[in-house]
Order: C-alpha cells, then structure tokens, then sequence
C-alpha cells in the first residue's frame, strides 16, 4: 500500500501549465467540472489577484464556424442592374484591411487581418502522468494570458504575459490536487512570440520554449536541448518568486499526504488557428501542441521528489482562444474577467 502511495504521489508536481498545441484537433472535454475543484487557499499568496470568474466555462474546443460575418461587404445593385460594392462599404473595408494610414510604426498590417492590439488569451492543456510506463492520472491545466499585438504584415510579434494557471485532476477517485499559489504565475517573465497570417485568416505560431526558474543567460542558442538543473545550489536556479527558496513553488494536497515542493520546468507550444471576424468582435483560436518537463529541486515530503513523465493527452481538449480586451486592462483584469470572456470556451 506503500508503495502504491508513493506511485500517485510521485506523479502530482508534474502538472504545471506550458503552453502548446495539439495538431489533429482534440475533442472537446465535457467533463463539467469547475475550477472551483482545483483552487485552494493558496491563492492567499496574492493579495491584490481577484477571485478567478472562470466557474461557467466548458472546456470545450472551438468552433471555427461561427466567424463573425459583420465584416462581411453586402452588394449593393445599380440602377442599371449591376452588382457593385458602395463607397461606405470599400471605405469600411479599407479601414479592417489596412492600418498603413494609422502612422503607427507597430501596426502595418497592409492587406491582412488586423491583429493589433491588446487580447486576453486562455490555454487549456489536458496531460497524461506516465510513472514506469503505466497511464496514471490525467489533469487539465487552464491558463490565462495577457497579450499584446505589434504586427508588419503577415509578420506577428506577441508578447505574453501569464496571469493565471489552475490544475484539476481528471482522474475518478483519485484525491490529488495540485494547488497553484498566484505567485508562481506572477513570477513568470514576458513571453515574446511570433507568429505568422495569411490572407484567408490561417494562423501559425511554431514551437515557442519557455524555461522557468532558471538563469535566462545559460539556456544558449537551442532551447530544446537544454539540460534543467536538479541540484538547488546549481547557479543556473532561480528563485523567480522571491520565496528564499531556489525555483518556483507549488503545493501539492494528496489527501492522506501534503507538502511543498520547488521546481524548475522547461515546455514548449506550437500554435495553429484562425482569425475570424472584425475589429473589436475579432477572435482568433485554434489548437495547440505542447511539451512540459519539470525537475522537483527542493520538498518538504520525500513522497514528492520522485519523477514522472508528463505527456499530452490527444483524445481531449488542448485548444486556446483569445479576444481583444481594452487597452489599459492589467492581468488582475483579465483574471477577474475570465469566465465572462471564456464563457463557452
């Protein structure tokens, strides 16, 4: 029974969010559970975080079909029976196509959809623990960004920021809860992404690497092959939340067993989606792949040092949506808008 213990508890400090996709197109996860079964009171860590408004969201995938079609250019006939476009029409057209004239050096879309701006994004991953090779829990990991927009083009520059992230398990009758305090997301540094637009809307973001609590200066020219560190004196580890303890802290409740334990993490994600709709009632979404690993530095419990292989689960929801917010909005915003912004996502 020990050991048994020791296998589930061995998986929990491995579901932190990264940020990736999923290119075949998950199915939506009915599940209906809420946030509320993920969030504890470790969220004291943040005074000034608002409560999260995620409680109404279904974790469901979205739908490309439902494109706003306001934008749409209605034809006009002429006297003489001809089709044609009218002069309101081109110039409100011209207006969503193009933001040469605007003078803004950060926004020249030219011909393609205008992504300008400032958007609130949420990711959510679904993730398979693996521990000796076995299948043994699933956990869906909802995150919520903050993003800004400069674009040249189909040429995209969006810098990220993470304002939130909440783990539920998915597993039935399984006790584990990992219970993200709001300074481990308030820790984490400006993601700068890229990503590029066709004409028709198509949108790609290639593999983007994210390295948490680690020195940003050795991570070198490729990503991908960094090595985490697991000793806490190594000097490549951080302590990004200012907890006097090296790496980023997460709580982890099993039931039976708690503790407190420090990681260092490496993910990445990839990105595909389109653009639908205009200006304001523009959204763009689509599906991600991702890849996590983390490395456990420092715990107060032996029973979470161990390791488990966190993988992406295909057969559910690993989707992202994002929607223009006003400008001044901060990432408290966000957080305390994000179940009236995701209500059907």
């Amino acid at each position: 029974m020990k050991n048994l213990r020791v296998i589930w508890c061995g998986i929990l400090v491995f579901f932190l969010v990264s940020c990736g996709e999923e290119s075949s197109g998950p199915k939506p996860d009915t599940s209906g559970a809420t946030d509320e079964t993920a969030v504890s009171d470790e969220t004291e860590t943040s005074d000034n975080a608002p409560a999260v408004d995620e409680e109404t969201t279904d974790n469901t995938v979205i739908d490309e079909d439902t494109s706003n079609e306001s934008g749409m250019n209605d034809l006009e006939t002429t006297a003489d029976g001809d089709s044609s476009v009218s002069d309101e029409m081109i110039s409100d057209t011209d207006e969503e196509l193009s933001d040469e004239d605007s003078g803004d050096p950060d926004c020249q879309p030219g011909a393609y959809p205008n992504t300008c701006g400032v958007w609130a994004q949420k990711m959510i991953f679904t993730a398979t623990a693996k521990v000796a090779g076995f299948d043994a829990a699933t956990a869906e990991i909802r995150t919520l960004f903050r993003l800004t927009h400069r674009q040249q083009g189909a040429h995209i520059w969006a810098d990220s920021k993470i304002c939130h992230i909440i783990v539920e398990n998915k597993t039935p009758l399984n006790p584990i809860n990992i219970l993200m305090p709001q300074s481990f997301a308030d820790a984490l540094i400006m993601l700068h992404k890229e990503a590029d637009i066709d004409l028709d809307g198509n949108y790609y973001q290639p593999p983007y690497w994210e390295l948490r609590s680690v020195d940003q200066d050795s991570i070198g020219p490729d990503p991908a092959q960094y090595v985490l560190p697991i000793d806490p004196t190594d000097p490549r580890v951080e302590d990004w939340d200012n907890d006097s303890e090296p790496g980023l802290r997460v709580n982890v409740n099993a039931g039976f067993s708690s503790g407190v334990t420090h990681i260092v993490e490496k993910s990445s994600s990839e990105l595909w989606g389109r653009v639908e709709g205009f200006g304001d009632e523009m959204i763009i979404g689509g599906t991600v792949y991702w890849t996590d690993e983390q490395k456990v530095i420092k715990t107060d419990n032996v029973l979470f040092k161990g390791g488990a292989q966190n993988v992406i689960d295909e057969t559910r929801t690993n989707a992202w949506r994002q929607v223009r917010i006003p400008a001044a909005w901060t990432c408290a915003d966000v957080i305390a808008n994000g179940g009236s912004l995701f209500a059907d996502f």
